[in-house]
């Protein structure tokens, strides 16, 4: 096809940044074809733009030719790091003869499903409806008015244009049946993905949930299921939660042993990158042992998140390391220069998977001394066969405590070698081809790292992680946010923002301010929290049954079904996420109209929950928040005039010291401390029958406005406790929360301590 000087001009531009990706070239080696995408902002659509087939973007022109033209759609959706999309575009998209057939007898789209979620959850679950299982690329076919009639996955060439002759047959001689199908099809996926109807909560709906997940985990390797593994990152942020609320030991709890496990077996296999930090998507065996190589944003985000949780919780060192090293990938490859951070990386090489990640045995050999060589070997299960067609995927077979004990050395003397030779491998690997990076950014997965970003600034006291956190939320406010209008934008390419936000950037963007918020106690965090808010109501929130859809009402194109799912997957679902967005905004602003919202939005999924309540364990989190809130180290009363936490000053096996911190906004203050007074601050330890000896100091009282003593602006209430057991340090807390005109009812909070510093398993 002509290319005109615009889309000359684009592909000039756009290669700058993406090469071209075609077979078909002049003598100058330059692309003898270019369509429309070479006009889009999405790596995936330019990774096509040089195809001979005349790709449409998603909009209303492609839908309004189709039906001009009388001729059905091929949909594709993929995305940019997806190995098998990149496959079926050599064999087939840029194939002259499947492409001769597709602009002959169909409409061709694309579209980026990181960019649009929306179409990619409706045609998947199409696809899933039909074929019975999803994947990418994923292949649908439609009428003109947009709903499926038939749908795939991958197709290989010759499969690919035996299934184009069979529709394009069936379209001209038959074409009532494919409306037929259309028509079945599209009444079950509007059931699938519209929430049931109301229904009553059940007693101990999340504890019956939990203990189901329980039973479906991999108690030989960690995780859930079978091979391909993946994280299932919801699963374990419920797990979490209820071992927050459990007030039992942490080695005697069910929950703990799975979460544990699935760490464990994720740090220590090849989903983890040994080398240079940060997890794979998933691994292609049950064992998490060898990865699909492509690494996913989003994984970083809710992995680190999951990872310093469980090291707050148990003080295992494994844990915060990575952490830490997750996030310190993430800053160290995935951020761009105006503070936010890309997408993803590829799982190729020079057209080859895991290239850049896996090592050859003789390169070792060349690169590493006798001694480093035989570390390798023994830490990271480096051998002459390899695992991973001939080499090695790195990998922990044993843990480095055992590892140490077996040769020798202290932990503290393997870690330095280690870090000797995983700097000079790294360096080593990055003079190879570097898999492509995604420079899109996210709204919904930047949201995910700046929360975990800001979680880890204040759980570790690191000020770069502050920093971070807060550099890539003004980028996100600044440029994926319309300033005129209030509205977010889901995607960035260089400093072009295209596609609306959907429901998942809200969400996921305002959790980000939230921690935000908690971390810096700025008003200003808060405040734009809630300002989302009210632009996710106008956009996004169905006024008659409560919830919020997916998509905006003014995305281009048909829009057959607008969906409003419930369930969780590779990340948090957006209407699961907002349950425990709305709840932190109560807690935290005290807005009246909040608890109703709150109470309407459980209503709104009840009935998909009672249904399957393991769709979505973050809903189920937050539903156990709402019933009970959370006994974490930060928690506000008072409407969130009163901030209250805790520090663990120090912890041993014979004593553990803890300062309750107590912030009070300007104007208000709480009752002084005085057993005779009902409404007096009181912290007394619950479980005091597990506690041999406790000292609690309070701080003098201080004269009030109305005469009485008590306390305002910053307290901290002083706890030692000897003669430690198993059991965690629960506490509650009392206070009388009191402004300049009126005290209000006593509030209490309760914090369960599960610290186990020095304690820890190896």
């Amino acid at each position: 096809m002509a290319m005109p000087d615009d889309l000359r001009q684009a592909r000039k531009q756009k290669c700058e940044l993406y090469p071209v990706r075609t077979r078909h070239r002049d003598d100058q080696g330059e692309p003898l074809y270019t369509n429309r995408l070479i006009l889009e902002d999405s790596p995936y659509l330019l990774q096509h733009a040089h195809n001979p087939v005349d790709w449409y973007a998603w909009g209303d022109e492609a839908f309004a030719k189709a039906a001009r033209e009388d001729k059905p759609v091929f949909l594709s959706i993929g995305y940019s790091t997806c190995h098998w999309c990149h496959v079926m575009e050599e064999e087939s998209f840029d194939d002259k003869e499947v492409a001769e057939m597709l602009n002959r007898y169909f409409v061709a789209i694309k579209v980026d499903r990181e960019q649009r979620p929306d179409l990619d959850t409706l045609y998947m679950t199409g696809v899933q409806l039909i074929t019975g299982h999803g994947g990418w690329p994923l292949s649908s076919f439609l009428p003109p008015d947009g709903r499926p009639f038939f749908g795939g996955t991958y197709f290989p060439k010759d499969h690919f244009m035996g299934l184009l002759g069979q529709v394009q047959e069936i379209w001209h001689d038959n074409r009532e049946r494919l409306l037929e199908d259309a028509d079945t099809l599209d009444t079950a996926i509007r059931q699938h993905l519209s929430p049931s109807a109301v229904a009553q909560l059940p007693d101990g709906l999340v504890e019956q949930a939990a203990a189901t997940l329980l039973d479906e985990a991999d108690r030989d390797h960690g995780g859930f299921g079978e091979a391909p593994k993946f994280p299932h990152e919801p699963n374990l942020f419920l797990l979490l939660e209820t071992i927050r609320h459990d007030p039992r030991a942490l080695d005697d709890q069910p929950a703990w042993q799975v979460v544990r496990q699935s760490l464990d077996g994720m740090l220590h296999g090849g989903i983890y990158d040994q080398i240079g930090g940060g997890f794979h998507r998933y691994s292609t065996d049950r064992s998490w042992l060898i990865p699909h190589f492509e690494k996913m944003l989003y994984n970083q985000g809710q992995l680190a998140s999951v990872y310093l949780q469980a090291w707050q919780l148990s003080g295992q060192p494994e844990y915060r390391r990575i952490a830490e090293e997750t996030l310190d990938f993430v800053l160290r490859d995935m951020r761009s220069p105006r503070g936010g951070f890309y997408s993803a990386t590829d799982a190729d090489s020079d057209g080859v998977e895991g290239k850049y990640f896996v090592w050859d045995y003789a390169e070792l050999t060349h690169e590493l001394d006798d001694e480093d060589l035989a570390l390798c070997r023994a830490v990271y299960g480096v051998s002459r066969t390899g695992n991973f067609e001939g080499a090695n995927v790195l990998h922990l077979p044993y843990s480095l405590d055992e590892v140490a004990e077996a040769l020798g050395m202290t932990r503290d003397d393997l870690d330095a070698a280690l870090q000797r030779i995983d700097r000079h491998l790294y360096e080593l690997r990055k003079q190879r081809p570097h898999p492509l990076c995604d420079h899109k950014q996210i709204t919904e997965w930047n949201g995910m790292v700046i929360a975990a970003l800001a979680q880890a600034a204040q759980a570790l006291e690191r000020d770069y992680y502050r920093q971070a956190a807060i550099a890539a939320a003004e980028d996100l406010w600044t440029h994926h946010r319309d300033a005129q209008s209030g509205r977010l934008w889901r995607a960035s390419l260089g400093d072009v923002a295209s596609v609306h936000a959907q429901l998942e950037d809200y969400a996921h963007f305002m959790q980000a301010l939230i921690d935000l918020y908690d971390l810096t106690h700025q008003r200003l965090w808060l405040d734009r929290a809630l300002a989302l808010l009210d632009e996710l109501e106008a956009q996004h929130a169905d006024t008659r049954d409560g919830g919020y859809y997916v998509a905006p009402m003014d995305n281009p194109g048909p829009q057959p079904v607008r969906s409003k799912p419930l369930m969780d997957g590779a990340t948090v679902c957006g209407n699961a996420q907002m349950l425990t967005v709305l709840i932190a905004l109560h807690q935290r602003s005290g807005d009246p109209t909040l608890p109703a919202r709150i109470e309407r939005h459980i209503e709104a999924f009840s009935g998909r929950v009672v249904q399957m309540p393991l769709a979505s364990p973050v809903f189920l989190l937050g539903l156990q928040r709402w019933q009970t809130p959370t006994p974490g180290p930060c928690q506000y009363l008072a409407g969130g005039a009163i901030r209250t936490g805790y520090r663990v000053v120090e912890a041993s096996e014979t004593q553990l010291q803890v300062i309750v911190l107590i912030e009070l906004a300007p104007g208000w203050h709480i009752q002084a401390h005085d057993l005779e007074r009902a409404e007096a601050t009181q912290l007394k330890v619950v479980n005091r029958d597990d506690w041999q000896e406790v000292a609690i100091h309070y701080p003098s009282p201080q004269p009030m406005t109305t005469g009485e003593a008590g306390y305002a602006g910053q307290l901290a209430i002083d706890l030692t406790a000897r003669e430690r057991v198993s059991a965690p340090l629960a506490l509650e807390l009392q206070i009388q929360p009191c402004n300049e005109t009126a005290c209000l009812p006593v509030e209490r909070c309760r914090f369960v301590i599960h610290w186990n510093h020095g304690m820890a398993d190896a």
